[in-house]
């Protein structure tokens, strides 16, 4: 720093502060406190710049712009505040920040990845994803292993999610759980839209119908809505389906689907009473008896629940759905 330019500055300043300690208020006394400040400054900016930290000269001009601004819009507080960053940048000195830093390149996605995550699917997601107290590393391969499943199996999971200690886990369930029910949403908003601009009647107006009920009843069965909105998803998919049967002819799957959306509501006399006619159109008994085993199931009522998946174990080829058959057909509670 240059004693000389660092004491004409503070001259420079004092003169401005003397013009206003005069009192006057004419137009010439105000352009010589401006001109003597407005050179205080600069002086001032000049002589402080070749003192600063390095970092802090990189951009000569700006630098130079900032300087003179806090001690010209800032009068005297500006150079009391200028010299105390200054004292406290060579007392206290920090890194530049850029020392071992380095942007690393994004990571190729391979095959061989994903075969990994979705190795973790043999072991039990609902643990890994549960205990904070694992490595996060770990929880982070479980969730990309859980986005590989469909939904409705880690929808609750990832609901829970929401509420974990690791900022990145809850972005991305939210992100998982957020971009499933924005595309859903977008398919009914587009299938509305064209059920509403087309004229058709009949089977061509019936399936659009039945489109709408089944996108309205994924939302509550993949867990993409609670409470009240499910109630209301729900209501939507049964007064579609119902207005597709209305339509056209008897429908096995539409009724199978009107049967589900009676079980989700609750409503188990409805939904047994159109999962037995929808057999009786012709339904495949491996879609139908495990819907009626499970509404046997939530009533307590274990010898409908065996009479029910008895007829199934020999028509299933799913190893998981096959081995449940199977132990209520030779085993199940109070057998």
């Amino acid at each position: 720093m240059n004693p000389g330019q660092l004491l004409a500055a503070l001259l420079l300043e004092l003169g401005a502060g003397a013009f206003i300690l005069r009192g006057d208020t004419s137009t010439a006394f105000f352009l010589g406190f401006l001109g003597s400040h407005a050179s205080a400054s600069a002086l001032f900016a000049l002589t402080l710049y070749p003192v600063l930290p390095a970092r802090w000269r990189e951009t000569r001009v700006a630098t130079l712009a900032l300087c003179f601004s806090l001690s010209f819009f800032l009068p005297f507080l500006g150079l009391v505040t200028l010299l105390i960053a200054l004292l406290a940048a060579r007392l206290f000195p920090v890194g530049d920040g850029r020392g071992p830093w380095v942007e690393p390149a994004l990571p190729e996605l391979h095959m061989a990845t994903l075969r990994r995550a979705r190795g973790l699917r043999g072991l039990s997601l609902r643990p890994l994803l549960s205990d904070v107290r694992l490595p996060a590393g770990l929880r982070s391969r479980a969730l990309n292993a859980l986005s590989t499943m469909p939904l409705r199996v880690g929808g609750g999971l990832l609901r829970r999610l929401l509420a974990d200690p690791v900022e990145d886990l809850r972005l991305v369930a939210y992100g998982m759980l957020d971009g499933s029910e924005k595309s859903l949403r977008g398919r009914i908003a587009a299938q509305t839209e064209a059920l509403d601009a087309g004229r058709a009647d009949g089977a061509p107006r019936a399936a659009g119908l039945r489109a709408l009920a089944e996108l309205n009843f994924e939302l509550a069965y993949q867990g993409l809505v609670q409470g009240d909105l499910r109630s209301h998803a729900l209501q939507q998919a049964l007064r579609h389906a119902e207005a597709g049967l209305a339509l056209a002819p008897p429908d096995a799957g539409l009724l199978f689907l009107r049967g589900r959306i009676h079980a989700a509501r609750a409503d188990p006399g409805a939904a047994r009473a159109d999962f037995t006619r929808a057999a009786a159109l012709g339904l495949p008994a491996a879609r139908v008896q495990p819907q009626l085993a499970e509404l046997a199931f939530a009533e307590r009522d274990w010898p409908a629940v065996r009479a029910a998946m008895a007829p199934v174990a020999a028509l299933l080829a799913a190893p998981r759905s096959a081995a449940l058959a199977s132990f209520w057909h030779h085993q199940g509670p109070f057998r």
